[in-house]
Formats: structure tokens, sequence, C-alpha cells
């Protein structure tokens, strides 16, 4: 786990600082999942109002209107989420302890089964729309722009998801007076064993 080059310092010390307070819990992760799953949702909704619209100037104040929105807020919803999971499926392998390595290829193991589907789904929508229709050229770059994005953004979503709480204070309090040894509050009797008189 050591750094190699002066980039991979700076990116190991962001990641080591505790995450931001809204993602520090499972609720506050889940709901920013929910919106980079939002700022997903904005690029396949664009794709869909070009294939119906384009070419036309509405597709095309909708597509700007759209990336206005989508880019700072996935900026903003990639940052949190990567800060949150401490950078298991943004920093070097090399960089990554045994857990973190774990957390990396579950997330990346379920990313590649949903992109699976998503690829099949995608595939035949097109398919579809080919054989009915002809589809503007918009419509299928922003189609492709969309999957690019869901694949790109998948395993940091699936890694902020499954990711456990920290645990409390107390909790933390307690280990080490575990690992301390028994605790001096006198002599425990077993239940099993009879009383002394």
């Amino acid at each position: 786990m050591e750094p190699r080059t002066e980039r991979e310092e700076r990116l190991l010390a962001a990641f080591r600082k505790e995450p931001p307070a809204r993602v520090a819990h499972r609720k506050g992760r889940r709901a920013m999942v929910g919106a980079g799953a939002g700022c997903l949702a904005l690029l396949w909704a664009d794709a869909a109002v070009s294939w119906v619209l384009a070419p036309s100037d509405t597709a095309m104040i909708t597509n700007f209107a759209v990336l206005a929105v989508f880019v700072p807020a996935a900026v903003f919803v990639w940052r949190t989420l990567t800060l949150a999971t401490r950078g298991s499926t943004a920093l070097p392998l090399h960089l990554l302890d045994e857990r973190q390595r774990d957390e990396r290829l579950r997330a990346h193991a379920v990313a590649q089964r949903l992109t699976l589907l998503l690829l099949f789904v995608t595939y035949f929508v097109v398919l579809q729309a080919l054989r009915d229709e002809g589809v503007p050229s918009a419509a299928v770059a922003l189609l492709f722009l969309a999957l690019l994005a869901t694949v790109a953004a998948l395993p940091l979503l699936v890694a902020a998801w499954r990711a456990p709480d920290a645990p409390a204070e107390d909790d933390r309090d307690e280990d080490d007076r575990d690992e301390d040894g028994p605790r001096e509050d006198g002599p425990r009797e077993d239940a099993g064993s009879p009383a002394r008189s």
C-alpha cells in the first residue's frame, strides 16, 4: 500500500479522511446513489427525446438543457460517492487493502451483470427501431453516451449502495476494551454453576 507517485499520495490522503457527513451513513449514501441514478436517467430521457423529436430545435434545446443539469450534478455525485467509498473503485489496485479489493471485486461483478442486461435491452430496442423506421444520428449518439456513462458509473453506484456503515463510536470503544482483556467488574458466575453460600 505504498504510493508510487505524488498524485497517488494526494489521492490516498484524500480518501483516508472521514467521508462527508451526508454520506457517512447508509441512508445518505443510498440517497446519493439515487441522485446518481437520476443523473443517468436524464441522459436516457435525453436520448429518447432526441429519438422522437430530432432533428428539431426542441430536441437541440432539450439536449443542451439536460447536459447543463447533468454535468455539474454528475460531478458532484461522483466526487461525493468516491469519498464515501474511500476510493475503493477509484484508487489504483496496489493502494487498496484486502477489504477494499474485495469490495471493488464485488462492485465490478454486480455492475458487469447489470451492464450485460442493459446492453441486451438496448440492442433489442435499437434493432426494433431500425426495423420500423429510421433513427436520427443524434439519438444514436446520445444513446451511446447514456450507455457509456451508465457503464462507467455502475461500479461506483454499486459499491456505494453496498458499503457498510462504519462502527459507531461506542462500538469502537467497546472493541478497544474487549481487546484489553476482561473488565474488572467482579467475578462472573456461570448460569449452570451452583451459587456459593
